[in-house]
Formats: structure tokens, sequence, C-alpha cells
């Protein structure tokens, strides 16, 4: 298994020999594309699916969403479940949904090897270890094509995906800003709770309490064991949910899980400078929809502001998701404020 805990993520994705995989060039924005790369270790060709949102500029670093399919699934189902395209397009996130290496490599959350649900013949001896590399390998192909916000880099997936993002996770945890297990199937022994506690990693988990292929209880059981840890965690439990349907049809349950993301960074957990000198007051913004939000301005650059919610959590949205009033508001701001204005 890869198991870098003290590596910094650039001398972490060094060790993954990146030179192996190619990014591509001519992204389109607003669309669900299949990418594919060159995959040396597993010879052979491995693909992924991404979404890259309208309001995406090279010259500012855009939140990133990783997002891990469920067992016998692919990445390009993941991506459309109700919700995904729609919230990162609305929140100017980078989404991309990596293969796993196959439909059920657990993304090495049952170890190295071929695991013990479905396995198959046909599968590597090392199938695990490739499947969590995978996973490393498409985050540094997104790192190296796109501006990527290293303090705004998350984790989700659904079922087994669930599984892959506790334990991807919490194996690398210097990476993550915050996590999102939806449903997951969860692993006894390998949940690490304590590193999400030491590396102060948020935990958004999604279940249906009607769930019959991952039951209830011991979802509540884990949740029973971040509160032990003192993990900082939301639990949002479906009533009358199911495995299926309850996540991949739920845009408002996945609108609820971009809006956690957006209240959790790297560096508002420990503070900046920025933080700590300003002395502005909050004011409420308000997105297109309605949706309010009470924070300050940090910064602007191109058609992006950066904004601190009050009570926590840093985060870059585009000005073109604001309110006409907050529009002349961040005019006003920027006029006021030229130092911080890329």
């Amino acid at each position: 298994m890869l198991t870098h805990p003290k590596l910094t993520l650039v001398a972490l994705l060094a060790t993954l020999n990146l030179a192996q995989v190619q990014a591509k060039e001519s992204i389109a924005k607003g669309e669900i594309q299949k990418q594919t790369y060159d995959f040396k270790e597993a010879s052979r060709e491995m693909e992924y699916y991404l979404y890259v949102p309208r309001s995406y500029e090279k010259s500012t670093s855009a939140p990133l969403v990783v997002l891990l399919h469920g067992l016998g699934g692919k990445p390009r189902n993941v991506i459309r479940y109700a919700g995904i395209t729609s919230e990162a397009e609305e929140h100017g996130y980078i989404v991309v949904a990596p293969y796993g290496y196959n439909s059920r490599g657990w993304y090495g959350s049952q170890g190295e090897g071929r695991g013990f649900i479905r396995p198959n013949s046909a599968d590597p001896d090392n199938l695990g270890e490739l499947s969590e590399k995978d996973v490393l390998n498409v985050l540094g192909i997104i790192q190296e094509e796109f501006s990527i916000d290293e303090n705004r880099i998350y984790l989700m997936g659904h079922s087994m995906g669930g599984g892959g993002t506790i334990h991807i996770g919490t194996t690398y945890p210097e990476i993550w800003a915050g996590l999102a297990p939806l449903a997951p199937a969860i692993m006894s022994g390998r949940n690490k709770a304590d590193v999400l506690k030491k590396h102060n990693i948020a935990v958004m988990l999604v279940t249906g309490d009607k769930d019959r292929l991952i039951p209830v209880a011991g979802v509540r059981r884990y949740i029973e064991t971040l509160k032990a840890e003192g993990v900082t965690h939301i639990y949002k439990e479906i009533k009358d949910g199911n495995h299926g349907a309850s996540i991949a049809n739920n845009p408002e349950m996945i609108g609820e899980v971009f809006d956690f993301f957006n209240q959790h960074s790297k560096s508002s957990k420990h503070g900046s400078a920025d933080d700590a000198s300003s002395d502005e007051g909050f004011r409420e913004f308000s997105n297109k929809t309605g949706k309010k939000i009470t924070a300050r301005i940090l910064s602007v650059a191109g058609n992006k502001v950066t904004i601190i919610r009050e009570g926590g959590g840093q985060f870059t949205i585009p000005i073109t998701a604001l309110s006409e009033e907050d529009k002349r508001f961040i005019d006003e701001w920027k006029r006021a404020n030229p130092n911080r204005v890329q």
C-alpha cells in the first residue's frame, strides 16, 4: 500500500513518477468529458471523467473535488449524479472522477491485493495498490493541467467510493481539506479517526436509514467514533433513504455537501495574516438562487472573490454567481482596497 503520511503533496506526487501521466489540453468548459492517460505500472490506458466549470480561468486557483464511484460503477456514472455538475458550476469547482483501476478496486481500502468482495481471476494481484495509485495519479494530472487551490482539495465517494474516501483521506491527510463519504462501505479497523482529528479534516457523512446494503447501524457506530475523537463532522441521515437513488438522485443533498466544502479549507483551519489583520465587518452575500451567507472579502482575483465566512471557512467563488447588489459592493471594495486585488 502507498503510505506516505509525512510527505508534502509536492513530494508525494513526485513519488508517483508523474512523467508517466500526460495531461490533456484544450479542455472544454461546462461539459463532462472522458479523459485518458498512460498508466505505466498497470500497462494500460486508464480513463477518468472531468468537469471544468465555465467560470474557470487559468489565472485563478479553483477548488477541486475528487469523486470516487461505488462497487460495479464507473466514473462516467458517478459524475452524473444529480447536482454534481450544477453545484460545481455554481461554486466554481473542478470535479474529477478516477476509475480506481476498475469497478472493484476499492481504492486500496481492502489492502494491496484483490480484496474479498467480487474478486475476479483477471484482476492483478496488486489490484488494491493500483486502485489507490490511480486516484493519486489523476489528482497529479489535474494539478499539473489546471490552477488548483491546494487549500481546497476535497474527496467524496459513494458506497465503495465512500470507503475509499475514508481510506485515502486518512492515508494522505496532508492533501484534503474535507471528506464526504456517502453511504460508505466502511472497512472496520482501517478508519483512523485519530488521523482526521490530528490533521483537523472535516467530514460530512450521509447515509439512508433504510439502506439494506450498508446497514445504518454500522455507520452510526462510526459516527460515535468521530464524536469520541472530537473530529469536526456533520452527519446527515436520510429518512427512509436507500443505498442508491437516495444518493444518486438527491441534488439537494449534494448541494449541502458543496456548502459544507465551501466552509472548510486548510488555510482557514490555521488562520492567516489576512484574517488576523483585517478589521472589516461582515455582510450578507446572496447568490442568484437566493442562498445567503454572512462573510467578508479577503481578496479579488480576476472574476473571482475570496471570502471568509462568519464563524470560519474561507473559499473562492465566481463573482457572476452573486447578486447584482453584491457585485456593486465588490466593485466599491476593489476601489477601496487596490492592494488586495490581483
